[in-house]
C-alpha cells in the first residue's frame, strides 16, 4: 500500500474518531461524572456491614433506624439506595453505557485492522507498540476485579458447608463494584481516545515526511507532465475568450508564478523562495520546495544573455547549494526555453 493510501486511511480514521468522541464520547463522560458520586456512599455501606467474608452473616447489616437491630440485605437493596441518593437506575445506566461503548469497540477493531499495514516495518516500531496497547485495551474494570481487591488474603472459615457454595461476595461490595465498573467503562473512552489519537498523529507525521518508491514514481510522472506540457499551457493562455487580457511570459518571474499555480493543483505544501544553507560564503533562495515530498524545484528561463553555458553554470552552483539543504532529497531543474536558445535541450 502506498503512502498516499495510508494518508487517506489515517484521515478517514481521524474523522470517525472525532465523530465518536463528539457524540457518544461526550455522553459517556457526562455519565461517568454522575456515577463517581457513588464512591462517597461506598464508605457508608462499609460502616453498615456487621458480617464477614466466608461467614454465614456475610450479608448482615446494622439497622440505623432501630438500635441494636440487624437485617439481611441483597444487592438490589443497595441499588435502591444508590438510585435514591444519586438519582439514576443502575441497571438502565449500565445498559446505556454498553450501548454507547459498542461503536467505540467496533472502531477499535477497525483501527487495528486498518493500521495492520504498518506491522513489522522498522520505521514504525513505536507505532507498533502503540498498536499492541490498543489491541490489549480493556474498557474499564469488571465488578469481580473490585471484589478481588476488597477480599482479604486470608479468610477464617467456621462453617465448612460454606466452602461447597464458594466464598460469596457481600452484597454492598458487589453493588459498589458493579457501579465502579460502570464508571471505569464510561471513563475508559478518554484513555482510548488518547491512544488512538496518538497513534494516528504519529503515523500521519511519518507518512507525510516519508514518500515511498511508488509515490516518488507518481510525483516524478506528475512533474514530468507539468514540465513537458508547460509550453503548450502557456500558448493556450494566449487564446482567451473574446481576446481578453492574459499573462505574458516575459521573464523568469512569470514562469515561476504560473508554475506555482500549477503545482498547487497537485501538491499540498508548496513553499517558495526558501533560503538554502550557505555555500562558498553565500546563500541563495530556492524557487520552490515540495515540503512533503522533499523535492526542490529550480526554475530558469532563457533570455538573450542566458543560454547553454550560463544556464549550465548556474545549475552547477544550485546543485552545490541544495546539497546541504535538509529538505532536499531530489532536485528538479526546469529550464523554460520558448525561443529555442538551448542548442541541445534533451
Amino acid at each position: 500500500m502506498s503512502m498516499s493510501d495510508i494518508s487517506y486511511t489515517i484521515k478517514t480514521l481521524k474523522i470517525e474518531l472525532n465523530r465518536l468522541i463528539t457524540n457518544d464520547g461526550q455522553e459517556l463522560i457526562a455519565i461517568s461524572q454522575t456515577i463517581k458520586n457513588v464512591n462517597e456512599i461506598a464508605n457508608e455501606f462499609e460502616d453498615m456491614w456487621v458480617g464477614g467474608w466466608g461467614q454465614t452473616d456475610f450479608n448482615q447489616y446494622y439497622d440505623a433506624r432501630v438500635r441494636g437491630n440487624y437485617f439481611q440485605a441483597d444487592i438490589k437493596y443497595f441499588y435502591n439506595i444508590i438510585e435514591k441518593r444519586c438519582g439514576f437506575n443502575v441497571i438502565k445506566v449500565d445498559k446505556e453505557i454498553n450501548e454507547k461503548l459498542a461503536p467505540f469497540k467496533k472502531f477499535k477493531q477497525q483501527l487495528v485492522t486498518e493500521l495492520s499495514l504498518i506491522r513489522d516495518q522498522e520505521n514504525f516500531n513505536n507505532e507498533n507498540e502503540l498498536l499492541k496497547s490498543i489491541e490489549k485495551f480493556k474498557w474499564g474494570m469488571e465488578p469481580s476485579d473490585y471484589s478481588k481487591l476488597k477480599q482479604p488474603n486470608q479468610i477464617p472459615i467456621y462453617d465448612y458447608s460454606i466452602l461447597s457454595r464458594g466464598i460469596e461476595t457481600p452484597p454492598h461490595i458487589a453493588a459498589t463494584g458493579y457501579v465502579i465498573s460502570m464508571f471505569t467503562k464510561a471513563f475508559s473512552i478518554k484513555s482510548f481516545e488518547e491512544l488512538a489519537d496518538r497513534i494516528l498523529r504519529q503515523v500521519e507525521i511519518k507518512t507525510t515526511l516519508k514518500v515511498s518508491d511508488g509515490d516518488l514514481n507518481y510525483v516524478e510522472n506528475v512533474l514530468n507532465d507539468i514540465f513537458n506540457n508547460f509550453h503548450s499551457f502557456c500558448n493556450q493562455l494566449k487564446n482567451r475568450h473574446n481576446s481578453r487580457p492574459t499573462i505574458e511570459i516575459s521573464d523568469e518571474y512569470d514562469v515561476q508564478d504560473l508554475l506555482h499555480s500549477i503545482l498547487k493543483l497537485h501538491f499540498k505544501d508548496v513553499r517558495e523562495e526558501e533560503y538554502t544553507p550557505s555555500y562558498g560564503g553565500s546563500s541563495t533562495r530556492m524557487d520552490f520546495l515540495l515540503k512533503n515530498e522533499n523535492i526542490v524545484i529550480e526554475v530558469k528561463k532563457t533570455r538573450e544573455r542566458l543560454a547553454d553555458k550560463n544556464v549550465g553554470e548556474q545549475l552547477i552552483l544550485d546543485v552545490a547549494h541544495y546539497r546541504n539543504h535538509p529538505n532536499c532529497n531530489n532536485l528538479k531543474c526546469f529550464v523554460y526555453d520558448p525561443e529555442n536558445r538551448i542548442k541541445n535541450p534533451r
